[in-house]
């Protein structure tokens, strides 16, 4: 039977009767988590009330529309961060206050990362922009 994924819980995993389980980061149940999920639900349904196909499709158009509201809030922080570059923020890096100015940034995984004095901050984390090279430690505000 499929162990239920609790949102407390350090690493959600799955468990099939045969007692192998998936560990899953809490962060990331993408396309690969559910198709493992539909699977095991397959494996171990009873054969005398099978699931219902349009449960299936359901499932699989919310995993679809999901999938492309993540795809596009990562487009629009992609977005963002290209306008930040050359300018001077302020955020958290490794949960530490950061200024500085924006040289790029990368995109992992779901993760826009802006590089900043030469540390990855958090497109997410940003809480202040301003125009250029912050002088004194502070950034200047447009």
């Amino acid at each position: 039977m499929t162990a239920p994924i609790g949102a407390n819980q350090g690493a959600p995993t799955t468990t099939t009767s045969a007692g192998s389980s998936t560990a899953f980061p809490t962060n990331q149940l993408g396309e690969q988590a559910f198709l493992q999920l539909l699977i095991a639900e397959l494996k171990n349904q009873d054969p005398n009330q099978p699931m219902d196909g349009s449960q299936m499709i359901t499932q699989l158009a919310q995993l679809n529309q999901t999938q492309a509201t993540m795809e596009a809030a990562t487009y629009q922080q992609q977005g963002f961060a290209s306008s930040l570059i050359g300018k001077s923020v302020t955020g958290t890096a490794h949960g530490k206050p950061l200024t500085g100015t924006v040289a790029g940034f990368n995109v992992v995984g779901n993760q826009v990362l802006l590089n900043v004095n030469g540390q990855g901050m958090d497109v997410t984390t940003v809480t202040q922009v301003g125009t250029g090279v912050p002088t004194s430690g502070t950034p200047t505000t447009s």
